[in-house]
């Protein structure tokens, strides 16, 4: 039994000494203008330390995307630093952890002992990659996708008001159509103070993401300053907000924050004090971990 003890700390300590050389192999090759040394040390370094990375620091994964960095008009969630690539990727991933709205990091070596981390983003079109900004100093990895399942199909909504009630129903928000030709198919409200649209559903959930389809025949501008919450009885919790204005047609992804967790989901444009709004979506879909 001791000995099993000892040969255990001796294992720990092995892989503690290969983990700081593989570390300082990593800092040597960084600043050499050739993606391929960036993409062997990521390998060598996941491969070493695969469980302190994705069990004790990340419990989500990164993987390679592409080369290049953010551009200045990213918002950026968080920014750490160390004076080793494993210090500052740590610095991130424990963020990324208990925050779901991280969607990839950025990685630079701004001086020789002086590397940085950043995560991205509240929210972003995923059509759009990230921009580029051309420098052999920078690497930005996603977050792997974890399958996800879109919960709001069919469940009951609904509006706080409905502009035609022959056709523009709440339920259009929730029938698994991302396709509306005519604002007859979207979920439509009056002009009102502040109007909402309500998704039940049905359980308690935490939320990973929501996705909105706007409307696709016109006045998609209409949507913005979009607050979005989910909650369990009468306490409510924020998943996120959208700022806009939107366009026609734009799929509209927003990462909620850790913590929402809900029975239900709403949407309300934060109308200014003595003004309208109009709420008109084609779909909403709400996105839960499988």
């Amino acid at each position: 039994m001791e000995r099993s003890k000892l040969q255990q700390r001796l294992d720990v300590r092995i892989q503690m000494h290969i983990k700081e050389i593989l570390d300082l192999l990593c800092i040597m090759i960084f600043p050499i203008k050739t993606s391929f040394s960036f993409v062997v040390c990521l390998l060598f370094f996941s491969l070493f330390s695969k469980a302190e990375l994705v069990v004790k620091h990340y419990q989500r994964q990164f993987k390679l995307k592409f080369f290049g960095s953010l551009t200045n008009d990213q918002e950026v969630l968080f920014s750490g630093e160390g004076n080793t690539y494993l210090t500052a990727v740590n610095q991130c991933s424990e963020f990324c952890r208990r925050d779901r709205r991280c969607i990839g990091m950025e990685l630079c070596k701004i001086s020789e002992d002086r590397i940085r981390c950043r995560v991205c983003c509240k929210t972003k079109r995923e059509e759009e990659g990230i921009p580029l900004n051309n420098t052999d100093k920078c690497r930005y990895m996603a977050m792997d996708e974890e399958p996800k399942v879109n919960i709001a199909v069919n469940k009951p909504a609904t509006l706080s008001s409905i502009y035609n009630p022959d056709y523009q129903q709440a339920s259009n928000a929730a029938d698994n159509v991302t396709v509306c030709p005519t604002g007859l198919s979207t979920a439509h409200s009056k002009s009102e103070f502040r109007p909402w649209i309500k998704i039940d559903l049905l359980d308690i959930y935490d939320l990973n993401s929501v996705v909105i389809y706007n409307r696709q025949d016109d006045f998609g501008k209409r949507l913005h300053d979009l607050q979005i919450n989910t909650g369990i009885n009468e306490t409510e919790n924020t998943c996120g907000y959208y700022e806009g204005p939107a366009e026609t047609g734009e799929r509209i992804v927003v990462y909620c924050t850790s913590g929402a967790r809900g029975s239900y989901v709403l949407l309300t444009i934060l109308t200014p004090p003595e003004e309208t709004d109009i709420l008109a979506v084609c779909e909403v879909q709400i996105f839960v971990n499988n």
